[in-house]
């Protein structure tokens, strides 16, 4: 009887995030990611609209500043596994929202149309 090699078992432990809940949520419109030789540093962070009274004014802005809010590095492990997170929840999201604009009103499914809004 030949002796079979034991390989190690290999399990994913699955990570739940815990103690969120006091944590601050920051309205975030700017991003900027740079990629390290094996990670990706993320930079988040909020940039408010200018005060423009006159459309010239606009034709001599460039840039504008985004204030930096946090910013983290991940590997590129990680990187792909937030990608295919973010993938998934996307496509969830459009789809819900697809969803939602292509079915009828329940008003008008079961003929109670009411025009007391009109």
């Amino acid at each position: 009887m030949s002796e079979e090699k034991k390989l190690p078992r290999v399990k994913q432990v699955k990570t739940i995030i815990v103690g969120d809940e006091n944590l601050p949520t920051h309205y975030v419109n700017s991003v900027n990611i740079r990629a390290g030789f094996e990670e990706f540093f993320f930079t988040f962070g909020t940039a408010f609209p200018l005060e423009v009274t006159d459309m010239k004014d606009i034709e001599n802005v460039d840039s504008i500043n985004a204030h930096a809010l946090f910013r983290c590095a991940m590997t590129k492990p990680m990187m792909k596994q937030l990608i295919d997170l973010m993938t998934n929840l996307y496509e969830d999201q459009l789809g819900q929202s697809e969803q939602l604009q292509t079915s009828p009103r329940k008003d008008e499914e079961h003929g109670d149309s009411d025009n007391r809004y009109s």
